[in-house]
């Protein structure tokens, strides 16, 4: 109960729930679950299919955008690798043992920071995603 001074908005919002964690506390879990697992749940869902007609559409623009994008360049630069964290989730669920995959997932995560970091590198300081794939292909 209250103290009478109390606001009731305040205690009822900094009620703990039935796992006895403070809401914001279970919030935050969920949030950091929710990188780690990124095959559960509507949004990461939703992110994925998005992501696969984003590259649908900036792969082929990619290519035949003679010399590069910044635009295009920096959406695939994020497209890429959250498309590829939501998909290898997919198969840590399938394939992964139970016991190994929080592992599993933690490193598929950093990977994913890695990439997003490069790309972004490479988008604003070298010739682009783009570019370097044209490169790339034509050696």
């Amino acid at each position: 109960v209250p103290a009478a001074k109390e606001d009731p908005i305040v205690f009822l919002t900094s009620y703990k729930n039935r796992n006895n964690k403070p809401r914001q506390q279970q919030q935050q879990q969920q949030e950091m679950a929710g990188l780690l697992q990124g095959d559960r749940g509507k949004m990461m869902m939703k992110i994925y299919h998005g992501s696969s007609f984003a590259l649908a559409g900036l792969v082929p623009a990619a290519m035949v955008i003679r010399d590069g994008n910044l635009p295009v360049d920096l959406a695939l630069g994020v497209a890429l690798p959250v498309h590829s964290h939501i998909g290898l989730n997919f198969v840590i669920s399938d394939y992964v043992p139970k016991s190994a995959r929080l592992p599993a997932r933690a490193s598929v995560l950093g990977v994913t920071v890695a990439t997003l970091y490069g790309l972004f590198q490479l988008n604003m300081y070298g010739e682009g995603v783009s570019k370097t794939a044209k490169r790339l292909w034509r050696s």
